[in-house]
């Protein structure tokens, strides 16, 4: 990369094809690097966390992870729930109503009917709707039952 006196400095400035070239080359890499590469290992970091900082939730099991995401597809749909980014006004605002396991999962296997909507029964069934309400239930920190 020596050219005489100027070196890599006297490269960058010259006006050679060569230069320009080079300079062309740095400028892409840069954006592979900044565009890319860098955004890449953000999304991987955030993905394996198991933390939910906005919401003051911390070590989810790999079930209650799972129910985060099944949430996010049916649930975040009517329901209000900060641990998933939810806002809806259709069904109730969990954050409030702070339902424990055992009622969300009833809820979701027989469904329920008040207010403004309908939810059907059997959004989901099996260990689907159990990782769903674990997840509800620890995101709202319910331990001991609710009447909702």
């Amino acid at each position: 990369m020596s050219r005489g006196r100027g070196g890599l400095a006297g490269m960058m400035h010259s006006q050679t094809r060569g230069s320009r070239r080079f300079m062309l080359f740095l400028f892409f890499a840069a954006i592979v690097v900044l565009g890319g590469l860098i955004p890449a290992w953000v999304i991987t970091s955030e993905a394996n966390d198991k933390n939910i900082p906005s919401a003051q939730i911390s070590g989810l099991t790999d079930d209650e992870k799972r129910g985060q995401e099944l949430f996010g597809k049916r649930c975040s749909l009517c329901h209000t729930l900060k641990a998933a980014n939810a806002v809806a006004k259709v069904g109730p605002n969990l954050d409030q109503l702070a339902p424990n396991a055992e009622f969300t999962l009833d809820a979701i296997l027989k469904g329920r009917s008040r207010g403004n909507g309908q939810m059907p029964a059997q959004l989901y069934t099996g260990q689907d709707a159990e990782d769903v309400a674990k997840f509800v239930a620890k995101s709202v920190g319910a331990a001991a039952p609710s009447d909702g």
